[in-house]
């Protein structure tokens, strides 16, 4: 059994956690800069998460060669690919509780990402239905009240366009 082999796959795991604490760790800048407004930083922190993405990314490519190769110097199938909790049962100690914390630490990673990304997601998209009726309110798109024609296709005369609102320092 080639010890290095493992080494290299708990090794491959480790640098993949960090770099998933390291997206969260952004998604949290993120939903800061979102907070505050802070254009230039939200600007900032998406080209870093970009690039962060396309390490995570080609990680995920080098860390599923080294689970293959773990695997088949283990005796395992390659088809369907074997699961790091399966690779883990295989390893000697001390890798094999190493491993196999990886992968718990990992799916818990993944799960706040997917939650961390549903808040910024659910943020922009309350801020811009804001914006957009606000809008409405100024530009007085809110009180259009149809196209201007009956359903037999006549003009109807009694509907007028209304204008813009205006707002007073009261409101």
């Amino acid at each position: 059994m080639d010890i290095t082999i493992i080494q290299n796959l708990a090794d491959q795991l480790d640098g993949h956690l960090e770099r998933y604490q390291s997206l969260i760790d952004f998604l949290d800048r993120e939903r800061k800069c979102l907070l505050s407004l802070d254009l230039e930083g939200l600007l900032l922190t998406s080209q870093h998460k970009e690039g962060l993405a396309r390490n995570i990314q080609d990680s995920i490519s080098r860390l599923t060669e080294s689970i293959s190769q773990t695997a088949l110097m283990l005796g395992l199938d390659d088809d369907p690919a074997p699961t790091l909790a399966e690779v883990a049962a295989l390893c000697p100690r001390p890798f094999d509780n190493r491993i196999n914390d990886g992968a718990i630490k990992l799916a818990r990673l993944k799960n706040v990402i997917a939650r961390e990304n549903e808040a910024n997601r659910h943020f922009v998209e309350q801020s811009l239905n804001l914006i957009n009726e606000s809008l409405n309110v100024l530009t007085g798109a809110d009180q259009l009240k149809g196209d201007g024609y009956r359903q037999d296709g006549s003009k109807d005369k009694g509907l007028k366009k209304a204008l813009p609102t205006k707002l007073s320092k009261e409101v």
